[in-house]
């Protein structure tokens, strides 16, 4: 009995041992998979980060390159697009945003022509280092240039998670080398930072499908997109695809979430505009969003010398072109012009629907394939008339022609193809209302090449399947 015992006690001993040895060689594989998963994942880290910083030099050094072989850093564009110039130095001279319609002789009274966040910075810049001065554009063309850079880091991140590594690199080489994108490296206006704010908002809506639904998150993506609004509001149109689009791709389009989501970006968006809206209510007793410069590109789009593309609208037109209608609009006010504005174009499009249906025809085909069927003038959007302007338009027809292709071979990306489409058609409708130029394209470009990095990265898959399959059939 004592021997039983004894030999009893002396197995399960042993069962014991050979258990906690069991649970020691575990606990040690364990640990060791964690730290090796921990090694790959920093390694794949510091190579991200290494792609991600030589994308950003490359395209750096291709736009700061740009603007010194051609315009020159630190000279401002003259006497094309200096709007905001005019806003800025009115602003720091009389302490209000006022209109760059008017004589600067004129009476001071405010304006919401122009978006107000790039305005500041401008102005910003301009008291640290002097009103058009030599440092000021410099600094303000080098943040143009770091503004698409980084653009090119954001499409690489989105097109890489949409579609694969093939696609991100694809996309990211067009928009390294994009002329719509560093062609405007000089230009003191917001197209630039506007491009970058496109291309990060996708990035962020992208980001926004692996995160869980809270109100906090989602409430700082509507931060995001009221800030985007102040800087130019073109792309408002798109916001609601934004705000749902990494819902249905997460599949947790319910109602609950979509409520949860979209209440709290509306809600972070409304925060950012609303001193913005309530400032012009006050000064002008009506509501409206963000600039109220929407009419007059309406009569742009509208007016008799319309329809000859031989003819040029901005200097019969526009204020700043003909010293007539600058005399006019100093006499009557900016709002007074707007309106009148407002009641011309919406007359000219009653008078004839058709008219009005086929300009924007011709815009959109312009907006697309970066032709001049409705502006054969030298100057548009800062392209002239000759190679390089050619050059511009061969990129975008071939981009074009790489997003009708897409529509059938960008299955493998499931519905984000079609989501991204959507809002790249979206942000052109409104241009294509009114007039079109190249930079116009711009902020809709990192949309763009995001998508045709999927089609690139599609066909060479597809190629690869057919390529195994005649090889399988080969074989049997």
């Amino acid at each position: 009995m004592g021997s039983g015992e004894a030999a009893a006690r002396r197995v399960e001993r042993e069962r014991t041992g050979t258990g906690e040895k069991v649970k020691d060689e575990r606990s040690s594989r364990v640990a060791f998979a964690r730290r090796t998963s921990y090694k790959y994942a920093a390694m794949a880290r510091n190579r991200l980060y290494t792609v991600l910083g030589f994308l950003f030099a490359a395209a750096f050094a291709c736009r700061i390159g740009y603007g010194a072989a051609t315009i020159g850093l630190g000279k401002s564009r003259s006497p094309d697009h200096r709007e905001y110039i005019m806003v800025a130095t009115r602003l720091l001279d009389q302490g209000t945003l006022g209109s760059p319609l008017v004589a600067a002789d004129s009476a001071v009274k405010p304006s919401n022509l122009m978006p107000p966040l790039y305005a500041a910075a401008v102005a910003a810049t301009y008291a640290m280092f002097g009103v058009d001065s030599f440092t000021a554009t410099l600094i303000l063309q080098i943040i143009n240039a770091l503004a698409t850079s980084l653009a090119v880091c954001f499409v690489f991140l989105s097109a890489r998670a949409v579609a694969g590594g093939r696609a991100g690199w694809a996309a990211a080489a067009i928009a390294l080398f994009n002329p719509a994108l560093f062609g405007y490296t000089g230009h003191m206006w917001d197209t630039s930072l506007f491009t970058l704010a496109a291309a990060f908002s996708v990035w962020f809506s992208l980001r926004l499908s692996d995160q869980p639904v809270r109100w906090q998150v989602w409430g700082a993506f509507g931060l995001l997109l009221g800030t985007i609004a102040l800087l130019n509001p073109a792309l408002t149109i798109c916001y609601p695809l934004l705000v749902l689009w990494p819902l249905h791709r997460s599949g947790r389009f319910c109602r609950r979430h979509v409520r949860t989501a979209a209440g709290s970006a509306v809600l972070g968006w409304l925060v950012v505009i609303a001193p913005w809206t309530v400032r012009n209510y006050v000064h002008f007793g009506e509501l409206s969003y963000i600039r109220g410069g929407f009419a007059l590109e309406i009569w742009l789009g509208v007016c008799p010398e319309a329809d000859d593309p031989r003819a040029s609208v901005y200097s019969v037109n526009f204020p700043l072109k003909n010293p007539d209608v600058l005399e006019r609009v100093s006499a009557i006010g900016e709002r007074a012009y707007i309106a009148e504005c407002r009641r011309k174009g919406l007359a000219a499009i009653a008078d004839d629907p058709g008219r009005f249906v086929r300009l924007t025809a011709v815009r959109f085909v312009d907006y697309w394939l970066g032709s001049t069927l409705s502006h054969r003038r030298p100057g548009q959007g800062g392209w002239p008339e000759s190679k390089p302007r050619a050059a511009v338009a061969l990129f975008l027809t071939a981009e074009a022609a790489l997003l009708l292709i897409g529509v059938g071979v960008g299955r493998g990306t499931k519905l984000d193809y079609r989501w991204l489409l959507a809002i790249v058609i979206g942000f052109s409708f409104v241009y294509c209302l009114t007039h079109v130029e190249v930079r116009y394209r711009a902020p809709s470009e990192p949309v763009v090449a995001i998508l045709v990095g999927a089609t690139i990265a599609g066909l060479a898959r597809s190629r690869r399947q057919a390529a195994e399959l005649h090889r399988s059939t080969a074989v049997t």
